[in-house]
């Protein structure tokens, strides 16, 4: 029996097309709520990015963020986190203070820019948010960097951290950058581990790249519809697009709701 569910939200919970939350997406939460199954959003997006939307009616028992860096109960407060340290963490900073490429780090409750130029306002208006501050690094914890990159040298540069970090690619300039072995899947059995929920009695549902192991590790699996092709081979059932109510519907399919 399913206890608890994870979302991806770009996507997934959030239409880009219709700039909101479908409403079916919106009551589905709420049933969830009322039949006792746990819902967590499970994101690459930092704490402080869900400010550029309107949550009051996206009923959540708390956040995976930072693609799996940080887990939130809305109860009880930060169940997990994991920084990014050591070699890795050096050769960020010094890509954000010489400004190799333009790069944001993702800390406890902000988002630091090292600097912003069209790409990056172009990437930012494609995921509905606004722009990161452009501000120094002053030492804050560090959950995940994300890189933008319209050159070949650039993206060269960052993929090189592959031996030290887990890249993923989500905007044909941008990427996400968090320590080697880190995951969706991090924060997913911390969650589990606190609620002492075994993998068997999770769902999940994605639509991008940096769900794939998500998709995977979950007792059950659904990709969206819009999912590309690749993603959707990971999953145990693909829903319908997010704006044909997939999310409702396969709740409906598996009489969660």
């Amino acid at each position: 029996m399913t206890k608890i569910i994870f979302f991806d939200f770009d996507n997934t919970l959030y239409s880009h097309t219709t700039s909101s939350f479908p409403k079916s997406s919106l009551k589905a939460l709420k049933k969830l709520h009322e039949n006792g199954i746990l819902t967590f959003l499970c994101s690459g997006r930092a704490k402080v990015e869900l400010n550029y939307f309107d949550m009051r009616d996206v009923l959540l028992d708390g956040y995976i963020l930072s693609n799996g860096q940080v887990a939130i109960s809305n109860t009880e407060g930060i169940l997990y986190e994991k920084t990014v340290e050591g070699k890795l963490k050096d050769i960020l900073i010094n890509a954000f203070n010489k400004k190799l490429y333009p790069i944001y780090f993702c800390t406890p409750d902000d988002m630091l820019l090292n600097y912003c130029n069209d790409l990056v306002r172009h990437v930012q208006n494609a995921i509905s948010s606004g722009i990161p501050d452009v501000k120094p690094y002053k030492g804050e914890k560090i959950y995940m960097a994300s890189a933008f990159f319209d050159k070949k040298e650039e993206l060269d540069e960052i993929m090189s951290l592959k031996d030290e970090a887990e890249i993923t690619i989500w905007h044909e300039g941008a990427l996400d950058i968090v320590p080697k072995g880190m995951s969706k899947v991090s924060g997913i059995k911390a969650v589990c581990e606190h609620y002492n929920i075994p993998v068997e009695e999770t769902m999940c549902f994605g639509d991008g790249d940096n769900d794939i192991k998500m998709l995977d590790y979950c007792g059950i699996s659904i990709a969206m519809g819009n999912a590309p092709d690749f993603v959707k081979e990971h999953a145990d059932y693909v829903c319908k697009h997010i704006d044909e109510d997939g999310l409702y519907k396969a709740l409906k399919h598996f009489k969660l709701i």
